[in-house]
Parts: C-alpha cells; sequence; structure tokens
C-alpha cells in the first residue's frame, strides 16, 4: 500500500515535473532573449541615436555655412552694384573737373587776365616758404630724423610731407584770407613742418646733385613783371619767358657749382614744369586775391613731390664719390 501511494506520488512527481518545466521554459525563454540578445539590440540602438545626431548637428552646420556664403554673396552682388554706382557717380564729378584742368594747362591763345602783383604774391612768398622748407629739411635729416624714425617710417613721413599735411593745411586755411600776414606765418609753420618731414623721409639718401628749390619761384617773381612790361597779355611769351628764365637760371648755377648731374637736371625741370602748370591753371581760375594761399601751399607740395620722386628714384644708400 505504502509502496503503491509512494509509486504513485513518484509518479506524479515524475509527470509534474515536465509539466513545471513546460511553463516555466517558456518564462525562461521570453526572458533570455530581452537580457542577452535584447542587451547588444538597446546599445545598438544608442550607438545609432548618436550617430544619427551627430550627423544631424554636422548637417545643420553646412546649413548655416550655405546660408551664410550665399549671404555674402548677395551682399558682395549688392556692394558690386552700389560700388558700380557710385564709382560712376565719382567719375562724373570728376571728369569736367580733369577736363577743365587739361584745358587750363593746353591753353596758349587767350590773354592773360590774371593781376600780375598776384603772380608776384604767388612766387614771392612761395620763394620764402621753400627757403624755410629747406633749411628744416637739414635739420629733419641730420638732426631729428633718428627721432622720428621711431614714430614713423621715411614712407610714411614722405607721404605726410606731400599730401596728408598739406591738405590738411588747405582745409584750415581756406576760409582765411591769404593776403594777411597773419595767414602768411600759419603757411610759414606748415612749410617749416613739412621740410622736417621730408628730411627725415630722405634722410640716408644721397643724389650727386640738385638744385636749390627756392630759386625756381625767387626767379619767376622778379621774371615775371619785367617780361609782363614787355609783352603785355600774350600768355604763350609772358608765361614761356618766366619759366624759361627760371630754369635757365638753375642751369648757370649748376655750371657755376660744377654740380649739372642727370639728379640736377631733371629737379630743376620739375620745378619749371609745376611752375609753369600753377601759372596756367591760376590764370584760368584765380579770380580772388585772397585765396593766393592756396596756389602757394600747391606749389609748395609740388616740389616737395617731386623732390621726394627723385630721391625715391635715383637716390643711393652711399654718398657719390667726389
Amino acid at each position: 500500500m505504502a509502496d503503491g501511494s509512494q509509486s504513485a506520488m513518484d509518479q506524479s512527481a515524475v509527470t509534474g515535473a515536465p509539466t513545471m518545466a513546460s511553463e516555466v521554459q517558456p518564462a525562461d525563454a521570453s526572458v533570455a532573449p530581452t537580457v542577452t540578445p535584447g542587451g547588444a539590440s538597446q546599445l545598438g540602438g544608442q550607438e545609432d541615436a548618436s550617430i544619427g545626431f551627430v550627423t544631424k548637428t554636422y548637417a545643420n552646420y553646412v546649413q548655416d555655412i550655405q546660408q551664410a556664403a550665399e549671404g555674402l554673396r548677395q551682399r558682395a552682388a549688392a556692394l558690386q552694384q552700389e560700388g558700380s554706382g557710385q564709382l560712376q557717380q565719382l567719375q562724373s564729378q570728376i571728369q569736367p573737373q580733369t577736363q577743365e584742368l587739361i584745358s587750363a594747362l593746353q591753353e596758349t591763345q587767350s590773354p592773360i587776365g590774371l593781376p600780375t602783383s598776384s603772380v608776384v604774391e604767388i612766387f614771392g612768398w612761395s620763394s620764402i616758404l621753400l627757403l624755410g622748407a629747406g633749411i628744416a629739411s637739414i635739420i629733419g635729416g641730420y638732426v631729428l630724423s633718428p627721432i622720428f624714425g621711431i614714430f614713423i617710417g621715411r614712407g610714411g613721413s614722405a607721404i605726410l610731407a606731400t599730401l596728408a599735411i598739406p591738405a590738411f593745411g588747405a582745409y584750415q586755411l581756406n576760409n582765411e584770407d591769404g593776403s594777411t600776414s597773419g595767414t602768411r606765418f600759419q603757411l610759414l609753420v606748415l612749410a617749416l613742418v613739412q621740410g622736417l618731414l621730408m628730411g627725415h623721409s630722405i634722410s640716408y639718401t644721397y643724389l650727386s646733385a640738385q638744385p636749390l628749390g627756392f630759386v625756381t619761384p625767387l626767379v619767376i617773381a622778379f621774371a615775371y613783371p619785367l617780361i609782363a612790361g614787355q609783352v603785355g597779355t600774350a600768355r604763350t611769351p609772358l608765361l614761356g619767358g618766366a619759366v624759361g628764365a627760371a630754369f635757365g637760371t638753375q642751369l648757370v648755377l649748376g655750371l657755376v657749382s660744377g654740380s649739372l648731374s642727370f639728379s640736377y637736371l631733371l629737379l630743376s625741370a620739375l620745378y619749371s614744369a609745376a611752375s609753369g602748370a600753377l601759372l596756367q591753371v591760376a590764370f584760368k581760375n584765380l579770380t580772388a586775391q585772397n585765396r593766393i594761399h592756396m596756389y602757394q601751399i600747391l606749389l609748395v607740395s609740388s616740389f616737395l613731390f617731386s623732390k621726394a620722386l627723385v630721391y625715391g628714384l635715383f637716390g643711393s644708400a652711399e654718398p657719390p664719390k667726389a
């Protein structure tokens, strides 16, 4: 009896084991894919999400760059159109003045209406200004050049002396009366500053010889009224006589001093050409006696520019041999 019940229990136990196993196994099977393979699948999903985020971020960067490039392209096109319009407007403003200047320089037939006294004042005081600038140039080149060199280079000094400072002086003195002693004194100070800067700009640069710049306007100031008394208001003989007398005087001085070199001749010719061009412009445009200081500034600046040009082209770093 006991053996029968025991065998029955054993049988039930044996038969129940598969039943429990069959009930547990699906659960285990359902858990196993989630834990082992599912863990790998979850990591793969995070990896995919990270790569997608990075890709999207860089795609946004590319889009931003493309938008910025397009904006720059549109801005450049707009600036090109604006610049073209402004250039045409500037050209339309400059072209009449350029044509007027060219016509003034080419005029040879019309009589001169400018008073002789105006010409004498322009060139007479300009000779004083150039003398002061020449003396200041020596000081600027041999004494103050090491100090100037700390603050500004020689090229910048030349630009200041020939362009920037004259333009500033003309702007400051635009409304002044050029025939007064106060304005003449301001012009002298301006010329001295230009001379100091010019001396620094050509320091340690040598020419074989150069003419004295103040001689050219000085000769014109004396020769012009004498020639005007002979030829009247005839433009060609009056202009040619005054400028020719100045150039001839420079040649004689070069022969006497033994300094008649290429640089001497070139500078003498440039000084004479600048004086003749200024006379032509003054003949056409100078109508008020109180505006002569503007022509004096222009003449001094043109002489200094010619000097800087010749020094820059033909100057040497070593003194010429005797």
